[in-house]
Order: C-alpha cells, then structure tokens, then sequence
C-alpha cells in the first residue's frame, strides 16, 4: 500500500479593502409604568397609541419607538391592577432637564406625566393611577 501525505493548506486570504466602522451612539429613554386603580373595576382594557411622546422643556417631541406588555392602537390588552408596561422613546436632547410624558389622542383618557426630572440614566418609574 503506497503512502498517503496530505499537505496542510497554506491560508493567505486576498485582503484589498479596508473596512470602515461606524460607530453610532443610540441612546433611548426608558419609562417603566405601574397602572394601579380599584380591584372592583378588573379587568380594565388599556393600550397605548402611537401619538406618545416626550416632550422637552423646549418643545421637542421623542417619539414612541416600541412598547411591551401593553397594546399597541387600535388593540387593547386586558389587565388587572399593578399591571407593569415598559415605553421605550427616542433619547432626550443632552440639553434637556426636564420633560413631560404626554399621551396626545383624541378620545378621553389619555395620559400626562408633567415636570419629571431628567436623571443620569434616562430609566424612569411612573405609577399611573
């Protein structure tokens, strides 16, 4: 039986670009809701709309870029008091101190959180009662 050898390949992969990275700084603001009200009234439907914002102290709008464990407009989700849903919006200028949390609909019922103070880490807790 004639010798076998195998011969290890040499790798020298053709290289001819030069990757460029971007790097992009996102950052987002987090609100972590409690909807609190009296037991006699469960199940309450809730949802949220698309027409959520943060607004700066100087007028600009973040919007609302993903909801969770709340309904997204036009659908509603069941739920019973101490419910916890979490908003998350585009970032907040560097410049703002402090901001509103304004739920803009045309019906009753929307919310608004006035006046909150900006913190170091953008995360905030709301009780929506």
């Amino acid at each position: 039986m004639a010798d076998i050898t195998i011969e290890k390949p040499v790798f020298k992969p053709d290289i001819t670009f030069k990757p460029k990275l971007q790097l992009f700084e996102e950052n987002v603001t987090i609100v972590h809701c409690t909807y609190t009200f009296p037991a006699i009234y469960e199940p309450v439907a809730i949802r949220i709309w698309p027409t959520t914002y943060l607004v700066q102290e100087d007028g600009r709008q973040k919007k609302l870029l993903q909801g969770f464990n709340i309904a997204a407009f036009p659908e509603w989700k069941l739920v019973k008091s101490g419910h916890r849903f979490t908003l998350i919006f585009e970032g907040l200028d560097k410049t703002c101190k402090v901001f509103n949390l304004l739920e803009d609909i045309p019906e009753p019922g929307g919310f608004k959180f006035e006046n909150i103070q900006r913190n170091t880490t953008d995360v905030y807790w709301l009780n929506i009662d």
